[in-house]
């Protein structure tokens, strides 16, 4: 079995670079379960349904030109955003180290921390699509 060594992550937002703001990152991939289960079953029975994607972050905000926060925060509830992970950099050519795409809508951005530390952001995308 493979080992990432999950150091070097890149996320793409709509073509900008964010990983240089962020120290979190989750990729989740799943499908929604239906419940099948009819008389006479001793268990639960279930089927795959719909496919779900999400994308979650955390890091610091900057508050410099291009930051997560004006890339981000402008792109609260708009559909149809390219979201684009790669667990370990990107390797053009790779057939190995590949990464996680999906047209998304990014459903929170938020900001708040203690006084006296650095100011931390969380931020959440929900799949739209995948991406051919």
């Amino acid at each position: 079995m493979a080992t990432v060594h999950f150091r070097n992550a890149k996320i793409l937002i709509d073509g900008s670079n964010l990983s240089a703001s962020l120290n979190e990152l989750s990729v989740e991939y799943a499908a929604e379960m239906l419940d099948e289960t009819a008389f006479g079953d001793t268990t639960r029975i279930n089927k795959g349904g719909l496919l779900t994607g999400r994308i979650t972050g955390a890091g610091f905000a900057e508050f410099e030109a291009n930051a997560i926060e004006d890339i981000v925060f402008g792109r609260v509830g708009t559909d149809g955003t390219v979201i684009v992970v790669f667990p370990d950099g990107i390797t053009e050519g790779t057939t190995t180290n590949k990464g996680y795409g999906m047209l998304g809508v990014v459903e929170a951005f938020t900001l708040g921390g203690a006084v006296g530390a650095l100011l931390p952001f969380t931020m959440a995308c929900e799949g739209r699509g995948l991406i051919p």
